[in-house]
């Protein structure tokens, strides 16, 4: 289980008192609303952080039994539901909201009993923003919402140590879309 770090001086070693989701910056919420948010719907804003923090590859798991877009008639042109947006380690390792595991193991949390059939694999820039803008499979986000990932990263002790351990020394520079 991730332990992150608040600093405020509410907050300040109560992990146990949950902020409201509609309260303030992502980083100031309970340990686990942070995990929730970046494991169900915004795990893309945090690997859009990790990796212009490291420069490594973004990956994808997939829902082989939903569809976000049906494929037509003759079954082509579909987009299957996202399970998770996660980094790939050059050691074939991953790197989310848990920290660095293995890809195993995050299949494993991530798509639960029926982690063996679901697809995973590289995510290229340019195809998470088509899933952004054109599918609508992943939220739209913003500046923001990777700053408050950067925060969150800067705030967890064991995601801050896996991302120093592969900074690329030269971030990916790539700008948000909003």
């Amino acid at each position: 289980m991730s332990s992150f770090l608040r600093t405020t001086p509410e907050s300040e070693g109560n992990d146990a008192e949950a902020s409201s989701t509609e309260d303030g910056p992502v980083w100031t919420w309970s340990r686990n609303e942070i995990e929730s948010y970046y494991r169900q719907g915004q795990c893309h804003y945090l690997a859009v952080a990790i990796r212009r923090a490291t420069g490594l590859p973004l990956g994808a798991l997939w829902n082989p039994f939903e569809w976000h877009v049906e494929p037509d008639e003759n079954g082509e042109g579909g987009v299957p539901e996202i399970v998770h947006v996660y980094v790939v380690t050059p050691d074939g390792s991953v790197i989310d909201i848990l920290g660095e595991r293995s890809l195993e193991a995050m299949r494993i949390s991530e798509a639960g009993p029926d982690w063996e059939a679901c697809p995973y694999g590289p995510l290229t820039d340019e195809r998470l923003m088509q899933l952004v803008e054109e599918t609508g499979n992943l939220v739209p986000y913003d500046s923001s919402d990777i700053a408050d990932a950067d925060e969150v990263i800067r705030r967890t002790p064991e995601l801050a140590k896996a991302v120093a351990a592969h900074a690329s020394g030269s971030a990916t520079p790539a700008a948000p879309r909003a």
